[in-house]
């Protein structure tokens, strides 16, 4: 007989324990983000800034993460990385990071956290997703921004809490 079902392991603390990550986790939730729309670029700020993994279970995201540690040796660097429901990976966002993500494709994009703090909405801070010559795989002419995620600074113009 066939296989009917892929068993997928989305975490294992001892893997991440071996690369000193944070496994505290203390909320897990998913967004069920429309295709065509930027999200980003958020953070929360201190003291309960949080770690976050990262992954998406269906569809597919652009996700871009920016240092905002000032004592980084990558502060002011971003990444960028495609998470989708096929190649299946995970993304680690430290805390004192910007996350944020753009939804590819035609279809919805269900992107699933799990964060080291629980989530605060008056500790919620961001930096502008148009910041850094960040290289988004989308016409910046067309794309969907939130309000609040078009009110952000720039990086150029923000001044870091961490």
């Amino acid at each position: 007989m066939e296989s009917t079902c892929d068993l997928i392991k989305v975490f294992n603390d001892t893997q991440f324990n071996i690369y000193g990550l944070s496994t505290e986790f203390k909320e897990e939730y998913y967004a069920i983000a429309k295709p065509g729309v930027v999200r980003g670029m958020h953070f929360q700020l201190p003291p309960e800034g949080h770690d976050k993994l990262i992954t998406c279970i269906s569809g597919e995201i652009q996700d871009v993460v920016i240092d905002l540690r000032k004592e980084s040796k990558t502060y002011g660097r971003y990444t960028s990385v495609n998470l989708n429901e096929d190649n299946r990976n995970l993304i680690y966002i430290p805390s004192g990071c910007a996350h944020g993500y753009y939804i590819k494709g035609s279809k919805d994009a269900l992107v699933y956290y799990k964060v080291t703090k629980p989530f605060v909405r008056e500790l919620r801070s961001g930096v502008h997703w148009d910041s850094l010559d960040i290289p988004w795989e989308f016409d910046k002419e067309e794309v969907e921004v939130e309000r609040e995620d078009k009110a952000w600074p720039k990086f150029e113009e923000f001044e870091t809490p961490f």
